[in-house]
């Protein structure tokens, strides 16, 4: 996880620190109405003369044909509170000479700068806690604003100033929470250790103990083998001295009382040296994000204080008793690591922070990179060609629409954080739409993440190739971009394991169906599956292109597709249970091709729903609402043509045209859209500062960008230090001889 909600610290504070912070936060409702993401759309639409025009070039060629004002569309997708911020951390590090672009450190170089980076970020303080207070969306914007600009430092902040000192306050109490205020401090540096060499995704298997002596009044932490060793820390390779070390807590009685959390002292602050029963090592280089020191541990019957047990789910006495307020075990688990629900969202973002760089690049390349064109006349553009339109709109037009849902999630989740906080769930009823919501995000989110993973990894190699062999230097930032999103994949849940929470959730549903309201949610992402059998009757009608991308059979598409694998993967398991398969391989079984496929397009179903909603907010401007139906439409239609198989093999379509008119209809999009591929991406894109790229500068001037890169480069013209090994007599002598 890199990002908590604001919730976790408020609700954590004790006594009058809580009250302060309530009443603070209580002063401030009203400035906090922007949280309702529809609210106001005329001060939104709003033009922002301060974003300025683009230095005059070859893209104003594209910029003139425009079918709409770039302005105005990117202050309705992001708020203009949010993108000032943004401004602001740019022009802030553009300003600091540590913050200067450099290549090719050493590894050990690299996450020393990467340190020092992330305490001059702390010491320029861009979030006072009343700035917080007022809007919690700023602290995930502040991290967009520098994953944009280099992700290394920004995940060793996030791990070292919110992570470690949030979990510690989320799952501790107030004998905690001078570890909040030390790591808040700099005082300390934390990491978050769960992960171990042989188990990842499988928590329960995870075989760190911790056994409580009542004789000292300390838990001996031991890994009892190298498989046992917490991996994958962030920090912990060379810097952290202390850790949230996550091991099976055991009483004096040998009883296993499950995973729990233990602040736990690594290294001594002033020597850096691990203490005694402490191994601790790096994991080295690794495919992207090196400036982070990701390490392993061992513990050897390493004593941690009975105190610094994390103890909100579960406490030991000094005596040895266990003690939690949790009647139910699981419940106490999930609760254990619900401290850790919000990273998904926060990965979703991320993703969208590496995709909003890399498409932007692709585009504005292909709008100035000329090659071909009819004989004896000028060579073309190459977004001119269907086939570069095909590979590179139907990104742009994702990385919109996950734009808008992420600013959407971002925005419920804070409205959540805040209710939460002032406690404004006081009703019964209150309480429960507050518990749905909370059930819909974890649920959305358990999906987002997955399917923003994965369209940001296929988004960055389609621009990287899109750029031809240019597009494979350093200079062009796309290879960088493809390391480093590579993990997202990875952390916070293996998107294919992830993914499961998701249709398990939505076959819970399925199998109370009959039951009356099952399926009211607030944010509405099943509403629609109360008419199921009226869903699964209905066939694909579109007989013409237009008709084939239009939002409303798009969506009916995707409706029927939610209830037709949630009826086909139940079927699967029934089948399945009565031929006699246990629970585990009947969940196994019903994944490839239904269940996975289920959460897929679940997500997709709302992606459309939310930027559609967003489209019919600014009806009233024509041109906005064209765009962005434009946009939905591509999105729709791109995203559903990847599941044609299940629409035939279920009946929801026949014959050749359904196929025919969707693909026609994406290729037209994608042509429609082309004139306006560069306005949208510079609606999307960070500043050049950020984006960091001789090939997708805002400028547009491809070849001089390109130039200046080369030849400010300190090796490109010298000659190596090892010349003499590639001059002819020297290659000739023996090799004894050299």
């Amino acid at each position: 996880m890199l990002l908590t909600p604001f919730r976790i610290i408020l609700r954590s504070f004790a006594g009058s620190r809580f009250s302060a912070l309530s009443s603070l936060w209580c002063r401030k409702q009203n400035k906090l109405s922007t949280l309702n993401f529809y609210s106001d759309q005329t001060t939104m639409l709003a033009v922002d003369h301060t974003l300025n025009d683009f230095p005059p070039g070859p893209l104003d060629v594209y910029r003139k044909k425009a079918s709409f004002d770039w302005r105005k569309l990117k202050l309705l997708l992001e708020d203009e509170k949010l993108w000032r911020f943004k401004v602001k951390i740019w022009q802030a590090l553009e300003s600091d000479p540590i913050f200067r672009h450099v290549d090719d450190l050493p590894l050990d170089a690299q996450r020393e700068l990467a340190t020092k980076r992330m305490y001059r970020v702390r010491a320029m303080n861009f979030l006072p806690l009343e700035d917080i207070l007022e809007d919690p969306r700023l602290p995930l914007t502040m991290m967009i604003a520098l994953f944009q600009y280099e992700p290394s430092m920004t995940v060793k902040y996030s791990l070292t100033f919110s992570m470690f000192g949030n979990v510690v306050l989320g799952l501790g109490s107030e004998r905690h929470f001078h570890y909040y205020e030390e790591a808040l401090e700099g005082k300390i540096l934390g990491c978050f250790a769960l992960t171990e060499i042989s188990h990842g995704s499988n928590a329960k298997g995870m075989r760190t103990i911790a056994k409580y002596d009542p004789a000292t009044q300390k838990f001996l932490l031991h890994s009892p083998d190298f498989e046992a060793a917490k991996c994958w820390v962030g920090n912990l390779g060379k810097t952290a001295t202390h850790a949230i070390v996550y091991a099976k807590l055991i009483t004096p009685d040998g009883k296993d009382h499950g995973l729990h959390a233990f602040v736990t002292k690594i290294r001594d602050p002033e020597t850096m040296l691990p203490y005694e029963g402490v191994t601790v090592g790096d994991m080295g280089h690794k495919g992207g994000l090196n400036g982070i020191d990701n390490g392993f541990v061992l513990f050897d019957n390493y004593p941690v204080d009975r105190e610094d047990l994390l103890n909100k789910t579960g406490d030991v006495t000094p005596e040895g008793e266990y003690v939690t307020p949790f009647k139910d075990p699981n419940k106490r688990i999930g609760a254990n690591f619900a401290a850790l629900s919000a990273g998904r969202v926060g990965i979703v973002s991320i993703c969208l922070a590496y995709m909003t760089k890399a498409v932007p690049i692709a585009v504005r390349y292909a709008a100035t990179r000329r090659q071909f064109g009819p004989e004896n006349k000028e060579e073309l553009p190459i977004l001119e060609y269907p086939l570069h339109q095909w590979r590179l709109i139907p990104y742009l037009a994702a990385a919109v629409v996950l734009k808008n849902f992420g600013e959407f999630f971002s925005a419920a989740l804070a409205e959540t954080s805040k209710a939460a906080i002032l406690n404004l769930h006081q009703d019964d009823t209150s309480k429960e739409q507050a518990a749905k919501l909370g059930i819909e995000i974890h649920t959305l989110s358990s999906s987002a993440k997955p399917v923003a993973a994965w369209i940001t990894n296929l988004a960055i190699q389609e621009s990287r190739e899109a750029c031809g062999g240019h597009g494979y230097l350093k200079i062009a930032g796309l290879c960088d971009l493809r390391e480093d999103t590579d993990v997202n994949a990875t952390y916070e849940g293996d998107n294919n394991v992830l993914i499961q929470q998701t249709s398990n959730w939505l076959l819970q549903l399925w199998s109370k169906r009959k039951t009356p309201g099952v399926f009211d949610f607030p944010l509405g992402s099943v509403t629609f599956i109360a008419d199921a059998d009226k869903i699964l009757n209905s066939k694909f009608t579109a007989t013409s292109v237009k008709e084939a991308v239009s939002p409303k059979v798009l969506q009916d598409a995707f409706q029927w597709l939610i209830c037709h694998l949630l009826k086909s993967t139940a079927a699967k398991i029934e089948t399945l249970s009565k031929k006699g398969f246990d629970s585990f391989s009947v969940k196994n079984h019903s994944q490839v091709y239904l269940a996975r496929t289920l959460s897929l397009v679940y997500c997709e179903h709302f992606l459309l729903k939310k930027i559609l909603e967003r489209a019919e907010s600014v009806k009233a401007d024509e041109k906005l609402y064209k765009i962005l139906l434009k946009v939905s439409s591509l999105y729709g239609a791109w995203s559903l043509e990847k599941h044609l198989v299940t629409m035939y093999q279920g009946g929801y379509v026949s014959g050749a045209l359904p196929a025919t008119i969707l693909r026609d209809g994406i290729l037209d999009l994608c042509s429609e859209l082309k004139d306006d591929a560069v306005s949208l991406a510079d609606v999307i894109a960070p500043c050049d500062f950020a984006l960091n790229s001789a090939l997708g500068m805002s400028d547009g001037e491809l070849y001089k960008n390109f130039q200046k890169a080369l030849c400010e480069s300190p090796d490109t013209f010298t000659r190596p230090s090892w010349w003499r090994q590639v001059t002819f007599w020297e290659a000739a002598l023996p090799a004894s001889k050299l």
